[in-house]
């Protein structure tokens, strides 16, 4: 049991549904040659060696499949071109009308393959393909009423699967994104929570050891929000933290970080030229709003690449706000709603290589 388990799991790592579905249907050229050998009158005369050419040119196909393992997209249009023609032909050579139905309905596997896992347009081509060859088939194995009627049977055989497969994952995908957003961001104010922050960071320091530039942070802490809290109770105090996120979501540049860290202390990361002047413009918005007020510790810190050991985002994260947390804690002193400013130790990252 525990062997079949380890051959399952081998399985899984080496192939994707993509090369398992298309080696599926690439060998299924080799049940339809025995049948053919077994009773010739099922293919027409003298065509048995086409159906020998089809199954042959599936088996490299599957051959092919297990030996790339997961196919790339060039590789599986290619492979599913082949199967999808392999069929047709199957079709046609097949004199049993009942035969070349199932066959032909196969052509609307590759295309299903394909809006499961493949790109708009590469689904669209091969669906666009595989109707076609349908088309091809029932043309020639038909005529009058009946080809009209076995020509929109053929299409909507392939574009059933098609889209039912599509649609269920694009709902997939939007659950999926609903998810992650609910795990990487803050519920109340709908900011980045410390996951995603930690998630974002490790791309924007890529951007500040590949540029040479710094980044930059700015630790935000709503002054005397307890007060608030216990005065006017946490409705209010929950409607506060909602404003002073939205101004920190307007303040901050493009591609910037805005996230909560925890009760009603705030960071905004960034790369050093896009964060000039985003702790000004955060307590000017504030103090004109005549509601709560800021103290901001912002803080510098130069990024130089290192060791593939150097790049703990956590660790990063954890310097660059110990030294913004020494800066807010001198805005404190000096009679809060105002900034201070720090300078964190350098830091190295290891950046990793684009796919």
């Amino acid at each position: 049991m525990a062997r079949g388990a380890s051959g399952g799991r081998l399985i899984a790592a080496r192939f994707d549904i993509r090369s398992l579905a298309v080696a599926c249907a690439a060998s299924g050229a080799v049940p339809a040659l025995v049948v053919a050998l077994l009773v010739p009158s099922l293919v027409r005369p003298n065509w048995v060696w086409v159906l020998a050419a089809v199954t042959v040119s599936g088996l490299v196909a599957v051959g092919v499949t297990v030996r790339v393992g997961v196919l790339d997209d060039r590789q599986f249009v290619v492979l599913g071109s082949v199967c999808m023609v392999g069929m047709a032909v199957s079709a046609c050579v097949v004199s049993d009308p009942a035969a070349t139905t199932a066959i032909g309905a196969m052509l609307g596997v590759v295309p299903a393959i394909s809006a499961s896992g493949s790109s708009r347009a590469i689904t669209v081509s091969l669906t666009a393909a595989a109707s076609a060859l349908a088309v091809a088939v029932c043309i020639d194995k038909t005529d009058g009423a009946v080809q009209l009627v076995a020509v929109g049977a053929a299409i909507t055989v392939v574009l059933v699967p098609t889209v039912l497969l599509a649609s269920l994952r694009s709902s997939v995908d939007a659950a999926t994104q609903r998810l992650v957003e609910q795990v990487d961001t803050d519920p109340l104010t709908s900011l980045l929570n410390r996951r995603g922050l930690t998630a974002g960071t490790a791309a924007l320091l890529d951007a500040a050891c590949t540029s040479g530039v710094p980044v930059a942070g700015c630790l935000v802490d709503i002054d005397h929000f307890k007060s608030v809290n216990d005065e006017f109770g946490h409705a209010v105090g929950d409607e506060v933290l909602v404003g002073v996120a939205q101004t920190l979501r307007a303040a901050a540049a493009p591609g910037a970080l805005v996230a909560r860290l925890g009760g009603e202390e705030f960071l905004v990361l960034g790369l050093a030229p896009g964060m000039v002047g985003v702790e000004a413009a955060i307590l000017r918005t504030l103090r004109g709003c005549g509601g709560v007020t800021v103290s901001i510790g912002v803080v510098r810190c130069a990024v130089a690449p290192g060791g593939q050991n150097t790049r703990d985002t956590g660790a990063v994260l954890d310097a660059v706000t110990a030294a913004a947390d020494r800066a807010l804690y001198a805005a404190k002193s000096y009679g809060r709603n105002q900034a201070a400013y720090a300078t964190a130790a350098p830091v190295r990252w290891f950046v990793t290589e684009s796919p």
